[in-house]
């Protein structure tokens, strides 16, 4: 992972919003995007845009059934995110 993704995903999950969205998502198998609107106090569009650069960013995918689209969570991005941030300072120590 390079220190331009770590930043992107940390500036990604600094907004409160999107935070929440992936956590959500990540607190379930597999999430649809009518479940989420229900429980954020977002429009429709604000909600798709965070979806969008959670799923740019790697940290989450897609799929569509009919006219339905369900997310989930990659954790294996979010592990190599916290896998970097638990090396800063470490190499300091060696």
């Amino acid at each position: 992972m390079t220190d331009d993704e770590v930043a992107q995903i940390g500036k990604a999950l600094g907004d409160p919003n999107r935070l929440a969205i992936y956590t959500q998502i990540a607190e379930h198998e597999e999430l649809f995007c009518g479940e989420m609107h229900a429980k954020h106090v977002i429009s429709a569009p604000t909600l798709s845009h965070h979806l969008k650069v959670l799923t740019d960013l790697g940290l989450i995918t897609s799929r569509k059934e009919g006219l339905n689209v369900y997310y989930r969570a990659l954790p294996e991005k979010f592990a190599n995110y916290l896998k970097y941030l638990g090396q800063i300072g470490s190499k300091r120590n060696r």
